[in-house]
């Protein structure tokens, strides 16, 4: 009997992700704005966190320490569509992670640890940061913002009184955030699964008039809509002040998952569960032992590091101001969960950066007062939050203008060269995280069934 043929050798994954990287689609995905709905609220409300921290330094006499508590302050961020007692969990998880960074870094710095040493250590928070992001499911802005805070931490020179003050003033601020983000509990505790259940029906109504060519990819989206709606409604049913409403939600729900009918509702032929039969409710626990199981945040943990180490040592070696920054660069290009996610965010962040380091350059020259800049960056927080679900690139002119003004809070710089090294660290950090999509991958990959 003849032989079989030999099976041809997997295509190397290396090479795979180098050519995904130079698909022109990237550059078109980058430009593309998308729809994002119910942002305002949110956005008031991080505006809000940062007027309070801002407004607290300057009732207490202490502006030296508003960029700390400001920045403390960003934990506000982190699971804003969030029913209310899982987004209380959320923000006490984030806020401990925030103030141990930046404690860390900050402590490193008093005692006098060698800079490569620290940057070591910011590495590590960003791939262990990128890891808890990953198993928890945290969604945006992931680890990025906790690399931001252990940064903040290298600010110096310290003395250990400094870091008491700046931790304190820190802690402060993520005390506000938390407060800020769940005052809404107190007037409307179900808003969070009312937006989820309209989101759904949005997306069912999109689902049945999409035509022939994009009715799969609307089906699925509807699909993940109820689920997601679903995951919502399971925790306010769970809960004595809301389940009443969650009740009639979850009756809604159904009708829109049953309007979407069984060849739209089944995505890959697999049949949506009925949106009346809510499953248990999710906590971060059961995120947490669930996601332990999949090897992916592994993989994201560790392409997070070997970046991070690298676009520090990088910076550091070609004489940049804050290695720190491009490692933030490198993380934020890796919370992309796919070649084409790294590359796109990665165009975006680079060049929405360098457009708004050339907006914040006349802003730092102009030394604008006290009062004048937490005006500034107030605004810029709201105007960024309206913008970044619609496009990241865009919500960068403003980002850096904000984070350099918030730097500025801290003490006196030099506007063009803040400016310079904000760019060129950004962009050397974005360009290693997508050298990091390309050369990091699983040493074995995943045994595919026969029947697949």
């Amino acid at each position: 009997m003849p032989s079989s043929p030999a099976p041809s050798p997997a295509p190397s994954p290396v090479l795979t992700s180098a050519r995904d990287v130079l698909d022109p689609a990237h550059l078109r995905a980058a430009l593309r704005i998308s729809p994002a709905d119910a942002t305002l609220a949110a956005a008031l409300r991080v505006g809000a966190a940062a007027a309070v921290v801002l407004g607290l330094s300057a009732a207490v006499g202490r502006t030296d320490l508003a960029a700390f508590a400001s920045l403390g302050a960003l934990v506000i961020l982190y699971g804003r569509y969030e029913p209310y007692r899982r987004r209380a969990a959320l923000l006490t998880g984030v806020a401990v992670v925030f103030v141990a960074a930046f404690l860390l870094t900050a402590s490193l710095t008093a005692a006098g640890a060698p800079t490569v040493v620290v940057l070591a250590v910011v590495a590590l928070v960003a791939g262990l940061a990128t890891a808890l992001s990953v198993l928890v499911r945290t969604g945006p802005p992931g680890a990025s913002i906790v690399v931001f805070a252990a940064a903040g931490g290298m600010v110096g020179p310290l003395a250990w009184s400094d870091v008491t003050e700046r931790g304190v003033a820190f802690a402060l601020g993520a005390v506000v955030a938390w407060l800020v983000g769940m005052s809404g509990y107190l007037v409307r505790p179900s808003a969070p699964a009312r937006l989820a259940v309209r989101r759904a029906a949005d997306a069912v109504r999109r689902s049945l008039d999409a035509g022939p060519d994009v009715a799969p990819d609307a089906a699925r989206a509807a699909s993940a809509a109820v689920a997601r709606a679903r995951d919502v409604l399971a925790d306010d049913l769970s809960h004595r002040r809301t389940r009443d409403t969650a009740r009639v939600l979850a009756a809604e729900l159904a009708a829109f998952a049953a309007a979407l009918g069984s060849s739209s509702a089944a995505v890959q032929g697999t049949p949506a569960a009925p949106a009346d039969d809510l499953p248990p409710r999710r906590r971060l626990v059961d995120d947490l032992r669930a996601g332990w199981r999949v090897p992916g945040w592994r993989l994201a943990g560790v392409r997070v590091v070997l970046a991070s180490v690298v676009a520090g040592a990088g910076t550091s070696a070609v004489g940049l101001s804050h290695p720190a920054w491009a490692q933030l660069g490198a993380t934020a290009t890796l919370q992309g969960a796919s070649t084409r996610h790294a590359v796109v965010r990665a165009l975006q962040r680079g060049g929405g950066t360098v457009l708004g380091a050339l907006l914040a350059w006349p802003l730092l020259a102009a030394h604008l007062s006290f009062a004048a800049t937490c005006v500034v960056v107030v605004v810029l927080q709201v105007v960024t939050e309206v913008v970044v679900g619609r496009h990241y690139g865009l919500a960068m002119l403003t980002i850096t203008p904000m984070a350099l003004l918030m730097t500025s809070l801290g003490g006196a710089v030099d506007p063009a060269g803040i400016a310079a090294s904000r760019a060129l660290d950004t962009v050397l950090g974005a360009v290693v995280g997508v050298l990091a999509v390309v050369l990091v991958h699983p040493r074995r990959r995943p045994a595919v069934p026969a029947e697949a």
